[in-house]
This record gives structure tokens, C-alpha cells and sequence, in this order.
């Protein structure tokens, strides 16, 4: 199994987000930092969404596989003849 590792891409994104808000906050822009605040909740929502389909994607792909696969094996075991 793969590590779960952030690339370095996401790093400097997540600092460069978190230097954002903190700059909006400091200037007590409340409007920026609501609306930076909700595209964020947008884009999170949407990455979990993407994320759950994938996931669903892989899983019925590996069972669709083990199906064949053993399927397969059975239509060449010998006992079953």
C-alpha cells in the first residue's frame, strides 16, 4: 500500500491559502475573508465528493476483478467437471 504523503505542490498550496486568510483577517477584511471562506467550503465539499466517488469506483472495480478472477478459476478446477 501506498504512504499517504503530501506533495510538495499541496504544501506550498496550503501555506499559500493559510497566508491568505491570515493577511484578511489582519486587515479585518471580512467580506474577502467570508467569501474566501465560503469557496473554500465549496471546493472541500466537492474534493470529499470526488474523493467518495473514486473510492467507490476502485472498490467496484476490484470486485468486478475478483469475481472474474475467481469465476475463472473455478470454470477451470477440476472437481467441478
Amino acid at each position: 500500500m501506498n504512504p499517504i504523503e503530501q506533495s510538495l505542490e499541496l504544501e506550498l498550496s496550503e501555506v499559500r491559502v493559510q497566508r491568505t486568510l491570515l493577511e484578511l483577517y489582519e486587515d479585518e477584511d471580512w467580506s474577502g475573508l467570508l467569501a474566501t471562506a465560503e469557496l473554500l467550503n465549496t471546493a472541500w465539499h466537492h474534493e470529499v465528493m470526488v474523493t467518495r466517488w473514486l473510492a467507490k469506483e476502485a472498490a467496484d472495480n476490484l470486485g468486478r476483478k475478483w469475481q472474474t478472477a475467481t469465476s475463472d478459476s473455478h470454470a477451470h478446477d477440476p472437481q467441478d467437471r
